[in-house]
C-alpha cells in the first residue's frame, strides 16, 4: 500500500468529497469558477470556498490573466496526491538512467585502450578481472529499476480504469 504523507492543511483540504472531486476536475484541465460550478452542479460561492481551501493547502493555484477570467489549476503537489505512483515511477526511471550511464562509462573506462588501464591490469594481475563486474552490476541494477518502473506504470494504468 502506498503511503502519502499529508500536512494538516492538505489533510483538512481533502476532508471533503467535493474538494477531492474539484481536484480531479482540475486535473483534466484548468477551469474557471463558473465552469467548475456548472460541471459539478454546485453554486459558485461554494466552489470558490472549496477552491480557497485547496489553494491554502497548495493543491491548487489561482491563475489570473490580463482579461477578467480567473482560472484555477492543479499543482504538482495536488497531482502527487491524486497519483502517488507517478512520483515513484519518475524516481525509478531517473535512477535507472543514471546507473545505466554509470555502468557504460565504467565499462568503457575499464576496457579502454589507455595507459592507466594497462598499468592497473599489470599491477593488480588476477584481481583486475573483478573490476568489470562493477560495470555489469550497475547495468543489471539499472535494468531492474527500469523493469520496476514499467511494472508500476502498468499497475497504475490498471488502477485508473
Amino acid at each position: 500500500m502506498e503511503k502519502v504523507v499529508l500536512e494538516k492543511d492538505s489533510f483538512m483540504a481533502l476532508a471533503s468529497d467535493t474538494r477531492i472531486n474539484l481536484l480531479k476536475k482540475l486535473n483534466e484541465r484548468k477551469m474557471t469558477v463558473s465552469e467548475l460550478a456548472k460541471e459539478m452542479n454546485i453554486s459558485k460561492p461554494a466552489v470558490l470556498k472549496h477552491l480557497s481551501k485547496l489553494c491554502e493547502a497548495g493543491l491548487v493555484k489561482k491563475i489570473e490573466n490580463e482579461r477578467k477570467w480567473v482560472y484555477y489549476a492543479i499543482t504538482q503537489k495536488g497531482k502527487n496526491i491524486l497519483y502517488p505512483d507517478r512520483a515513484k515511477i519518475i524516481l525509478l526511471l531517473s535512477s535507472s538512467i543514471a546507473l545505466l550511464f554509470g555502468g557504460i562509462i565504467y565499462m568503457i573506462k575499464f576496457y579502454g585502450k589507455n595507459e592507466e588501464v594497462r598499468i592497473m591490469k599489470e599491477t593488480l594481475g588476477s584481481e583486475a578481472k573483478n573490476y568489470p563486474y562493477l560495470g555489469i552490476i550497475l547495468l543489471v541494477i539499472s535494468a531492474l529499476l527500469f523493469a520496476i518502473a514499467v511494472f508500476y506504470k502498468i499497475r497504475s494504468r490498471k488502477n485508473h480504469f
